[in-house]
Parts: C-alpha cells; structure tokens; sequence
C-alpha cells in the first residue's frame, strides 16, 4: 500500500483559486466542493483556473468544465492529489 504525504492548508477563496490556476495539472486527481456540490475526479486541462474534470464516480460520468474565479464564492474546499502527495485547502472568509 502505497501512503502519500498529506498536508492541510487553509486559505482565501482568491489564494485558492491561484492555486487551482498554479498548481493543478492535466492528469491530477481534485476533489472540489462548491457550495452543496461536491465533484470528484480527474483534471483533464486547466486554463489559467478554468479546469475540465472527468467525474467517474457512481452517480455521474462525464466531463464537466468549471471556472473557479466565476465560482469562487462558493468554494469550500479543494483536495488536490498529485505526484508529490495529497494537500487540501479549506476556505475561509477573506
């Protein structure tokens, strides 16, 4: 079994939505909740914050483009997995 480092940040919703134009990359697994929607799977781009994601979950199969900066009111939290680990990134009120 494989354990990936796991760090816990919290942030401002427009720190995070740096970090979604910043650090996610094609082939990344995000978990995002926004508001009461919650959408897991994998980045297939991201354009400076506009990412398409691949939901594979039971419910819902797809694609699904979401632009963070548009949304970013409703963000609560990004888990974002990668090579390096897991980090995720609760919101808070600026």
């Amino acid at each position: 079994m494989i354990y990936l480092k796991k760090e816990n940040r919290i942030a401002t919703c427009d720190e995070l939505c740096r970090y979604i134009r910043e650090e996610v990359k094609p082939g990344d697994t995000v978990r995002l909740s926004l508001g009461r929607v919650y959408i897991p799977g994998k980045v297939v781009t991201n354009n400076s914050g506009v990412i398409q994601i691949k939901i594979d979950s039971d419910l819902i199969k797809g694609l699904t483009t979401i632009d963070v900066e548009k949304l970013k009111e409703y963000l609560i939290e990004l888990e974002h997995e990668c090579e390096g680990g897991v980090c995720v990134i609760e919101a808070v009120d600026e």
